[in-house]
């Protein structure tokens, strides 16, 4: 084989690559074009919105607040804006949002739950165990949860943490009402309040009055007054003032003593 029939066939192999190499990308672009037009076409409008996890909000509450208008382009949507969105309101701790094809935005949340209502200026504020408040209410009906009094703070904002003067005996506060979620007493408590930082009491829903002093110790300090009200109760004796300032040494007196 000469030297020009050899350039003739690696001309024409070379002519077939291009060819190939046209034919693909040629392919490769009309696919992505496909892809591009399906994807801003109406068959991607938004037409349903699927929540999860909410058993307080509506979901008409969400969904206002998600800002999703229906028969607008799923991808027109920056997911992150949409989950702050949700998210601003203060019962939504957290908030995810994904897409479901072809028209279906699903939303997921976690809520926030009221744990407690503290005393403030004749109003009374519901918050959650992160002492976020939810709402405020110029009405307090005992609906299972426990008064706090004694909340030192100037303001509020709702969705937003207390900004309390006197934040540790708060968090002290906190960590009693933790503590005895893991006896009875969680559920006997009607009142707790903050005198000063080293007199916190608590009130039980019989009007037993329990004196904490620091509240140092919770777990001990629930553990201990669980085994103390069963005890009591058992001889029916309610009206009582219980005193568990001093480590170590637990008294009971009648009310009327």
């Amino acid at each position: 084989m000469d030297t020009k029939e050899k350039y003739s066939k690696k001309r024409k192999f070379n002519r077939m690559i291009r060819m190939r190499i046209s034919s693909i990308l040629f392919a490769v672009i009309f696919m992505f074009w496909g892809i591009y037009y399906v994807l801003q076409s109406d068959l991607m409008n938004l037409k349903k919105i699927e929540l999860e996890g909410n058993e307080q909000l509506k979901n008409e509450e969400i969904i206002n607040v998600s800002n999703l208008v229906v028969n607008r382009n799923i991808f027109k949507y920056n997911l992150k804006d949409v989950e702050k969105n949700i998210e601003s309101h203060p019962y939504i701790k957290h908030a995810n949002v994904n897409r479901k094809f072809p028209n279906t935005i699903r939303i997921n949340v976690k809520e926030r739950e009221e744990y407690a209502i503290i005393s403030y200026m004749g109003s009374y504020i519901f918050i959650d165990e992160d002492d976020i408040v939810l709402r405020a209410s110029d009405s307090y009906i005992a609906n299972g949860n426990i008064l706090i009094t004694g909340v030192k703070f100037d303001s509020f904002k709702v969705g937003e943490k207390i900004d309390a003067a006197n934040s540790e005996e708060l968090k002290t506060v906190m960590n009693l009402l933790e503590a005895s979620k893991m006896t009875s007493i969680f559920n006997m408590i009607s009142e707790i309040t903050i005198r000063n930082e080293n007199d916190i009491r608590l009130i039980t829903l019989d009007g037993a009055e329990v004196l904490l002093g620091q509240g140092k110790d919770p777990a001990y300090l629930m553990v201990a007054l669980d085994e103390i009200l069963v005890n009591l109760y058992t001889k029916n004796i309610r009206n009582v003032v219980i005193d568990m300032r001093y480590e170590g040494h637990i008294s009971v007196k009648e009310r009327n003593n």
